[in-house]
């Protein structure tokens, strides 16, 4: 059953964008250079009310970005009510219950988080030195977002819905600096969980989600400099604090017994978390609370491991 309804909830997914692209092409063709898709739609695991799209729409000058984003932002919602396809309830640009919720999603907003789509001029960023250089994304891209996860996305499950093929053209690169922001920003995402877990159990929770499969990819960047099949990158996160020096890790391992992190229940936490994605969160506001505190404590204790190995080979 579950099956069928992925089926069925991604077969939305994929009429909506149809539709989206062909109005958005058939009303600004000669405005857009290409759209492509990456993130859960593009991978074939769209969940109806729990997903969102990553869409990347790039203009042939930059006088057209700002007619081609009022226009897609219009028809987005138009087709959104059309498909019921249940944007509204994840993406920060829908309509918000209370003004607690409301301040959440301007912020959500102004972080580029759970937005639809970017429109970027065609010198907004450089595909092939993997850098972003608008203006007003610039400090955020330097210094807190992971350039390196998102084009490796892009360049590895991207599709292109429309235009030129930007892939091959796409470098991400694999420094230091955008190595590490890659791990840090799915822990300031559980951090933020942990926070509002008493006060927004539902949106907390879908926050500690997120922060953890975007921790299983960016430890997987970190180590490997890729993202492996499924199964495989789960075991290399759960497995991602273990060292090589005999006494760190027995010490590691007597740390995780006590708190409750080793490998197999990090994997558990991550069948937990699907579960959640899948079927929503259903529990007290005191379980919502200590799923995130587990989510935030298996992610902080990952990448300390991670940054202590590094600075032992260093």
């Amino acid at each position: 059953m579950t099956n069928n309804l992925k089926t069925a909830d991604q077969q939305r997914a994929e009429l909506f964008l149809e539709e989206f692209v062909s109005g958005l092409v058939g009303s600004m063709e000669d405005d857009i250079d290409f759209i492509l898709l990456f993130g859960s739609a593009a991978r074939g695991e769209f969940i109806l009310g729990k997903s969102d799209v990553d869409l990347i729409i790039q203009t042939k000058s930059d006088a057209a970005v700002r007619r081609v984003e009022r226009f897609a932002e219009s028809l987005f919602w138009r087709l959104n009510e059309k498909h019921g396809t249940q944007f509204e309830k994840v993406l920060s640009t829908g309509m918000s219950e209370s003004i607690l919720e409301e301040s959440i999603k301007f912020l959500e907003k102004h972080v580029r988080l759970y937005k639809p789509f970017e429109v970027f001029g065609p010198n907004d960023i450089d595909w092939s030195e993997g850098l972003v250089k608008r203006p007003d994304l610039l400090p955020g891209a330097v210094l807190v977002a992971s350039q390196l996860t998102l084009l490796y996305k892009m360049k590895y499950e991207g599709k292109i819905l429309f235009g030129r093929d930007i892939r091959p053209e796409i470098n991400p690169h694999f420094t230091w600096w955008e190595r590490l922001k890659a791990i840090m920003v799915p822990q300031s995402i559980a951090l933020a969980s942990f926070v509002l877990a008493l006060i927004l159990p539902q949106k907390a929770t879908g926050y500690a989600v997120k922060a953890l499969f975007y921790e299983v990819e960016s430890v997987n960047i970190y180590q490997k400099s890729m993202i492996p099949p499924p199964q495989e990158k789960m075991r290399s996160f759960a497995e991602a604090s273990q060292f090589e020096n005999a006494v760190f890790d027995r010490l590691r391992f007597l740390l995780e017994k006590n708190l409750g992190l080793s490998s197999e229940q990090k994997l558990e936490l991550l069948r937990n978390a699907a579960a959640i994605k899948r079927h929503g969160f259903r529990g007290s506001r005191w379980e919502a609370l200590r799923f995130c505190l587990v989510a935030f404590g298996a992610i902080w204790q990952t990448n300390a491991a991670l940054i202590l190995r590094a600075q032992g080979s260093g």
